[in-house]
């Protein structure tokens, strides 16, 4: 679990990782903030770069999603837009969300993402979490991975922080640019952090 101290208003309030191992999270794709979802899941290399690899805190695994139009072999500019995940942290059964924090994958920087939309809802039921309807943007902007330099792999990166003060029950994140060409987009971890 990642803990970092956040100050608001000349109070100092812990923020941790509100989602972790274990928690419910479905991959997306062709999909983008607002909209109802486009396809889910089966757009991975298989169990070892799968959707709960974002959140499983690791260094060493990734989330790897090819898009709507991408493939293994593939070279085509940003075919992992409009890829991510929801997820309904276990941690609490309302978080606020002030905070993202990507790290890079272990290989091909131009599979990198550079911007995300991040949403929240506080419906929990599937079939709810697919309706575009159901969510609200909370936050659109870089994931911290340096646009102009590749960063090291396999890596943490900045901090990306923004405000908000409404709780939520679930989370919709989607990236909407990359680094460059490639198959896919990729990163190890995409924690959502906050206060509960």
């Amino acid at each position: 679990m990642t803990t970092i101290t956040y100050t608001i208003a000349n109070s100092s309030q812990t923020i941790v990782s509100i989602t972790s191992p274990g928690d419910p999270i479905v991959g997306l794709y062709n999909t983008s903030a607002g909209q109802p979802t486009g396809a889910y899941n089966g757009r991975y290399s298989g169990s070892a770069e799968n959707p709960p690899k974002a959140i499983d805190g690791l260094l060493s695994t990734k989330y790897l999603n090819f898009g709507a139009q991408g493939y293994s072999g593939a070279s085509l500019n940003d075919p992992g837009v409009n890829t991510g995940f929801f997820v309904t942290p276990t941690i609490s059964t309302a978080s606020v969300a002030v905070a993202l924090l990507f790290a890079t994958a272990n290989d091909f920087p131009n599979r990198d993402p550079l911007t995300v939309t991040l949403e929240g809802t506080n419906a929990t039921d599937v079939e709810a979490l697919h309706l575009g309807s159901s969510w609200t943007l909370i936050y659109s902007g870089p994931t911290g991975i340096d646009r102009a330099t590749a960063p090291a792999r396999n890596t943490y990166m900045q901090q990306q922080g923004f405000f908000n003060t409404i709780p939520f029950r679930s989370y919709r994140l989607f990236v909407t640019s990359q680094r460059g060409r490639d198959s896919c987009v990729q990163y190890a971890e995409a924690q959502i952090l906050g206060y509960i």
